[in-house]
């Protein structure tokens, strides 16, 4: 935050150097455009965060051309004369660039830093698709081996719910941090729901758990549970998607596609019946 500041202040202090510098030194005399243009490089930099991750030299590249272009197209000079001039505003779009890329890195870090304080905790007891996902097929691999019954949950919460529970922490921070915020407290919601054998990862914007000797039978009851504890709990509603092993299907992948079409196509969130699945398996979440 210390040098979040440090670089505002040294971005304002240059602005104002900038723009008074024709008052400084009579010979200046900079292109009316670019100070508009350097205004619109700084913002475009710190709104786009990926610039601030490229190599260095890619915003230069992308802010010269068209300056050089612009300059050509308006009729001012580039050499000669004119020389010291283009070599000034080189300078001062170089020293612009400079600076707000220090400031968009800054407000990224800061906004990791807070991401880290708010949900970063919560979001210990369950782990990425990509990590979780191997534990899955082990316990898959282990059902099939062993011919023991296996039950795979997709969980999302429907955006109704979701809209309900944004009017109660709407200030307390900007919506894609109280859908992170959301999204961390239904994954303990969940976790602390299921037995502590269950797996629970998280994909893309929703949850997969995976119920290590749950039959078909026995899902329910944990379905109705889940649908309970999160209407009490956090005012959600979830929709569920069910497959199971062998029943259904023998596969990770494939339990995966049918739980995730039933959590999508359910006409009626609070139903955890089961009907015929789609091919369309991408979860539908928004936290």
């Amino acid at each position: 935050m210390k040098r979040l500041r440090f670089w505002l202040s040294g971005a304002l202090l240059w602005f104002f150097v900038f723009y008074n510098v024709e008052r400084l030194g009579q010979p200046v005399n900079i292109a009316s455009f670019v100070y508009v243009y350097t205004v619109a490089c700084a913002v475009l930099i710190i709104i786009f965060p990926w610039l601030n991750k490229t190599r260095s030299f890619w915003p230069f590249l992308l802010a010269f051309l068209p300056y050089y272009y612009i300059k050509i197209r308006l009729g001012y000079g580039i050499g000669g004369e004119n020389l010291p001039n283009t070599v000034l505003e080189i300078c001062a779009i170089g020293l612009t660039i400079l600076l707000s890329r220090q400031i968009g890195r800054e407000l990224f870090d800061f906004n990791e830093a807070v991401d880290e304080l708010t949900v970063g905790q919560l979001n210990k007891s369950n782990y990425p698709f990509e990590i979780g996902q191997g534990q899955i097929y082990r316990e898959v691999r282990r059902a099939r081996n062993y011919q023991r019954p296996a039950a795979l949950l997709a969980i999302s919460v429907t955006e109704d719910s979701l809209n309900l529970s944004l009017n109660r922490f709407i200030q307390e921070a900007q919506r894609d941090m109280i859908k992170k915020f959301i999204a961390a407290h239904t994954a303990n919601l969940i976790v602390g729901e299921l037995k502590d054998s269950d797996v629970v990862v998280q994909r893309d914007d929703h949850f997969v758990a995976l119920l290590p000797e749950a039959s078909r039978d026995n899902v329910r009851e944990v379905v109705e549970r889940l649908e309970a504890a999160g209407r009490e709990k956090l005012g959600l509603t979830f929709k569920i998607g069910i497959s199971t092993f062998p029943d259904e299907a023998v596969t990770f992948e494939r339990l995966l596609e049918i739980a995730e079409a039933q959590m999508q196509n359910q006409a009626l969130p609070t139903e955890s019946h089961v009907e015929p699945a789609s091919t369309n398996t991408q979860g539908v979440l928004q936290t």
